[in-house]
């Protein structure tokens, strides 16, 4: 991808809403609309009548404005409309298709980065607006992804990995943490026997389906301890556990304390819920951060720098080499238990700060980076500083 400058303004977003057909918006020139459709919707695109079927999408120039029919004149669909410098060269490098219905081989990723953007949008948070820029990047990269796989697998250049597709269903599940799953529902989704489909998982990810979706509720459900006040029996619920007794056990097997003593730990400790108490302080790295970007994982859950800003050419790398190394295989080995440890703070809703390690440059030295930042969700949000 080439090193185009990109900074994304949102202007408006909407997940998981049923739309009243309503006449064409007014054209606006720079502007981009993006859809994710959830439900069967009849347009008229470019002059010609379209039909969308739920899983397709559509990117769109403001200045040409759909107007969209449904059953019963709704439709429903998770979009955004944005605007910025260098997107439309953005969304033309990554082969993304401009004015015409697309088809990516997997969206299970669409609804929770817009539930994202929509989030930090309202709320609008300290560098909110950095947060929605990136996590528009994010959206587009990955559409790029699946779009580019979906060609692939239609043209018949290549069939479907089966890593990938068991990474594709632990994201979808991962997804939807409120729907009671069942391993032979998941093995459905591939077409596998319960069995098969518990054996493969288990030998890819080292971890059973049941018990990687059961971390992957608690992990959810420490962010929710440190980032709401919301109820634990409410907190269980919204994170997948029907069971409130059930939860406790849970919790309490795997991260050693109760919800309770988490959510109190996390009051006065350095996560989310003390953030806007240190604001000020954290404003003041990141303002003079080297660089700053955000951290998330792949199908694979191999975890990659996926956006960055700033001045990062001490390291030798340009931002395309820097985008495609896997995030360990630019930490030195002997820093990997402070990664671990660093990790394990980030997934239960603590603030990272200064954590110093030897990160490999392009000539195979290493430089002292300190980094810096906090978690939303899967994302890692980060400002780094070259030590001295």
């Amino acid at each position: 991808m080439q090193n185009i400058p990109f900074q994304a303004k949102v202007i408006a977003c909407t997940i998981n809403k049923i739309s009243v057909a309503t006449p064409n918006r007014s054209p606006a020139n720079g502007t981009f609309t993006f859809n994710h459709f959830l439900s069967n919707a009849a347009f008229e695109l470019q002059g010609k009548p379209c039909k969308a079927q739920p899983g397709d999408c559509l990117i769109h120039a403001g200045n040409h404005p759909q107007g969209f029919l449904g059953e019963e004149d709704t439709w429903s669909s998770d979009w955004c409309v944005f605007e910025g410098s260098g997107i439309q060269m953005m969304i033309g490098g990554l082969g993304l298709p401009i004015g015409q219905i697309f088809r990516p081989a997997s969206t299970h990723f669409v609804s929770p980065l817009l539930e994202k953007i929509t989030l930090e949008h309202e709320h609008k948070g300290s560098r909110w607006e950095m947060i929605v820029s990136l996590g528009l990047h994010e959206l587009l990269v990955k559409l790029a992804r699946h779009w580019l796989k979906a060609q692939t697998q239609r043209n018949g250049n290549g069939s479907v990995d089966p890593q990938e597709k068991l990474a594709e269903i632990r994201a979808i599940v991962h997804d939807q943490l409120k729907k009671q799953w069942t391993v032979p529902e998941m093995a459905r989704l591939c077409n596998l026997s319960a069995s098969r489909f518990a054996f493969l998982y288990k030998k890819s990810f080292e971890v059973s389906p049941m018990e990687d979706l059961i971390r992957k509720r608690i992990r959810q459900a420490t962010i929710l301890l440190s980032d709401t006040s919301k109820s634990i029996a409410e907190i269980a619920e919204e994170s997948g556990f029907e069971d409130l007794q059930y939860f406790y056990r849970a919790f309490k097997k795997r991260i050693g304390a109760t919800p309770k003593n988490v959510r109190k730990r996390n009051s006065t400790a350095s996560p989310w819920r003390s953030y806007d108490e240190e604001r000020g302080k954290l404003e003041a790295i990141w303002a003079s951060s080297n660089f700053h970007g955000m951290i998330g994982s792949d199908e694979k859950g191999i975890p990659f720098i996926q956006a960055i800003s700033g001045d990062w050419s001490k390291l030798g790398w340009d931002r395309k080499d820097i985008l495609e190394q896997p995030l360990l295989g630019l930490i030195h080995p002997e820093d990997s238990p402070l990664v671990e440890k660093a990790s394990d703070t980030v997934m239960s809703g603590g603030l990272l700060r200064d954590l110093p390690l030897r990160t490999r440059c392009k000539n195979g030295s290493y430089c002292k980076i300190a980094w810096t930042g906090a978690a939303s969700h899967d994302t890692f949000y980060f400002s780094a500083n070259f030590k001295k």
